[in-house]
């Protein structure tokens, strides 16, 4: 269970809690909460599958350093984020 599940289920939030959670750190990295699946993937751009649409990131020599339970953390340039 994710964080931010974690403190929907403390407060009872269901009806106000987010689809997904992302934190950007620079350009460098971004991590992902609330991701079903991969859509698709190359170095420059990225394309995944979260609660209510998807998300695409674009960049330079991105890759995945972590996927595990919903929760991903994708590496390299990071020129921007979009929700789809």
């Amino acid at each position: 269970m994710s964080f931010i599940e974690e403190v929907v289920k403390i407060f009872g939030a269901e009806d106000v809690a987010p689809p997904f959670c992302i934190m950007i750190f620079g350009e460098s990295a971004a991590y992902i909460e609330g991701v079903r699946s991969i859509k698709s993937y190359s170095h420059d751009k990225m394309e995944l599958d979260v609660k209510k649409g998807s998300i695409r990131i674009f960049g330079e020599g991105l890759y995945v350093k972590k996927y595990c339970a919903g929760d991903i953390a994708v590496c390299g340039k990071i020129k921007s984020v979009e929700k789809v």
